[in-house]
């Protein structure tokens, strides 16, 4: 479907979720506007929308940029303050999305696929899922405010300063001949590529309602996650795996590694919206790989490495544990 007239405003706009959704939205006829924080020359590259610099925190300004449109998608609400200022479009704007996550869901014991109905974190504490869950309880509670909650798992696709994927596509790149796994392997964490998130986005501007929606990719294991990236990579190696946690020396860590099985269920968007995902798992992995390879080259040309491009996953797990070849390689040869 192609709507012409329309207009949308993204906050955090030039982050991957933003640049995904603008390429959706104006593919469909939307007017696009990108809001964000500081000057940012590379919205240049985002053909068909109009950038613009503003300030959240001056609410005043927010919200008058925001007055009007069809669609407001806020790609970086964290707190019931960032709630508070959201709820006050109610009747000022089409439909709003915003951005949350699926940790904020109470553990252990998770139901295997989770359902939106499931508890969330209630804690006082100022942690990203107690602030989510907290933003999500005030926008929720809030009158005539028609406002999609999207829960996502781990963000996959351009852009982006995490890539959980560059796990498996950095050993493909360097040809390692096998990978070591804890957990047999069996783990499962919920994936999302951005641009189904677009495509969700999308269906929500165009049905207006207060909601919460899960969206994620096929729930696969890690296993099986690092045996799609090495076919769609045409590279053969060895999934090597053992029970049990992975060790200090960074031996058999990967970034899904979970106590449970965490699986999203995705019965309602598909009910509701009819979703069905943009562009499929395999697919999406060839933007991931495209887009990281062409990221981390240029980073080497200049002086850098792949931490430049992905520092997030240095600040989440370190930078000792994510390619520990020395201790693979004994961990093979003494199999």
């Amino acid at each position: 479907m192609t709507v012409h007239g329309r207009s949308a405003f993204v906050i955090g706009g030039t982050g991957q979720i933003g640049r995904a959704t603008a390429a959706r939205l104006t593919a469909a006829g939307y007017a696009v506007t990108l809001g964000h924080r500081r000057v940012r020359p590379d919205a240049a590259e985002l053909d068909g929308v109009v950038s613009v610099q503003i300030d959240r925190a001056d609410t005043e300004a927010l919200l008058n940029a925001l007055d009007g449109h069809d669609l407001v998608l806020d790609t970086v609400a964290f707190t019931p303050h960032h709630g508070a200022q959201l709820a006050q479009l109610a009747g000022r704007v089409g439909s709003l999305v915003v951005i949350s996550t699926g940790a904020v869901y109470k553990a252990p014991g998770l139901p295997v696929p989770i359902p939106e109905t499931w508890p969330t974190v209630e804690r006082d504490t100022h942690d990203y899922p107690a602030g989510k869950a907290a933003l999500e309880r005030y926008l929720l509670a809030t009158p005539g405010l028609p406002v999609s909650i999207l829960r996502t798992g781990v963000l996959h696709g351009p852009y982006g300063k995490s890539l959980d994927h560059w796990s498996f596509i950095k050993r493909a790149l360097d040809r390692r001949p096998y990978v070591v796994l804890a957990q047999d392997g069996r783990s499962r964490f919920p994936t999302t590529a951005v641009a189904n998130v677009a495509e969700l986005i999308y269906l929500c501007a165009q049905h207006p309602a207060a909601r919460v929606l899960n969206i994620a990719d096929d729930p696969l294991t890690v296993a099986e996650i690092g045996a799609r990236i090495f076919a769609v990579m045409g590279h053969e190696a060895e999934i090597v795996t053992f029970a049990g946690p992975s060790r200090p020396d960074g031996l058999g860590f990967n970034p899904w590694n979970v106590p449970e099985q965490i699986v999203f269920s995705l019965d309602r968007a598909r009910a509701e919206l009819g979703y069905r995902p943009a562009v499929s798992y395999d697919d999406a992995l060839r933007q991931d790989i495209e887009w990281a390879a062409r990221a981390v080259s240029e980073a080497e040309a200049g002086g850098g490495g792949w931490q430049d491009v992905f520092p997030d996953l240095i600040v989440r797990h370190g930078p000792d544990v994510w390619f520990p070849y020395a201790a693979e390689d004994a961990y093979v040869a003494g199999a």
